[in-house]
């Protein structure tokens, strides 16, 4: 039986990874033409700030992943659910103040990138400051929305996430199709929506986390004794992130500053193209 459950909560897996890199590898090039390349070339540097800022989770959500995993195994059910529910209350205690600093940093240096560092010619520059503003905002909801499904992950909830992870996609990319094309070319309405389903996102994670790893009290605090065992996990999950980030994604940072925006828009579909590929592949 513990055999066809990790047969079967792989091919859940896939079938949901597959699913969301086929859409987006479909739906990307009429992003392009409706928005722009110079819109879409917004949207390449948002994916490079989500990788690079994403290194802020520091291993943790992997770490999340395993302790609650290895506590499902106790005999006690409503104890590990307990351990579990304080743990993710812990995280999201560390979490907080990182999405805080992530956000108020992107806005304060918004300016400063829509004019010196990304070399726009058609966008407005106070269109590019203000969707760089949503862009840290929707990097500190993924942090949680992260954290939250790390938690489900643990618990094996496969067949729930990966069901809600299509239904995400569906919104966020077929939402966005149908946004571009009959409502609004403009980038800035574009990545409203994207902040809105952002949120959706994180809020229907959060909900279900919370339904099933509920915290001792709803005034937990952060439990440094379970938190203790982690850290050693958590740093070499960490090292080899910072590495692996380091080695694909520099030089997408380094022709965002050199590219005019707009070739910057068509490098980035083209390397998403080819990233998505590789990832059916593998």
């Amino acid at each position: 039986m513990k055999k066809l459950s990790v047969i079967h909560n792989t091919a859940l897996s896939y079938l949901g990874q597959a699913y969301a890199l086929v859409i987006g590898i479909l739906i990307m090039p009429f992003y392009l033409s409706h928005l722009g390349a110079e819109a879409y070339g917004l949207i390449g540097f948002y994916a490079v700030m989500q990788a690079w800022l994403l290194l802020l989770d520091a291993g943790v959500s992997p770490s999340l992943v395993r302790q609650i995993a290895h506590h499902q195994g106790s005999s006690d059910s409503v104890a590990a659910k307990r351990i579990g529910g304080w743990l993710m209350r812990s995280f999201e205690l560390v979490f907080l103040p990182m999405a805080v600093v992530c956000a108020l940093a992107v806005y304060l240096a918004s300016d400063w990138m829509a004019t010196h560092w990304l070399q726009a010619q058609a966008l407005d520059p106070q269109t590019i400051v203000n969707c760089v503003i949503l862009m840290g905002v929707m990097i500190g909801l993924r942090l949680f929305a992260t954290l939250y499904k790390s938690g489900l992950q643990g618990l094996e909830m496969h067949a729930w996430l990966n069901n809600a992870n299509v239904v995400i996609a569906t919104l966020r990319y077929f939402g966005g199709l149908v946004l571009v094309t009959w409502v609004s070319q403009d980038a800035q309405v574009f990545f409203e929506f994207q902040l809105f389903v952002a949120l959706v996102e994180t809020l229907i994670f959060a909900a279900k986390a919370y339904r099933h790893l509920p915290a001792p009290t709803p005034l937990s605090g952060f439990n440094w004794a379970l938190v203790k065992p982690i850290l050693p996990f958590a740093a070499s999950v960490s090292l080899t992130a910072v590495v692996w980030i380091v080695l694909t994604q520099l030089d997408k940072v380094l022709l965002s500053k050199v590219l005019p925006l707009a070739e910057y828009g068509y490098f980035s579909l083209v390397a998403l193209l080819t990233t998505g590929i590789m990832m059916m592949i593998n």
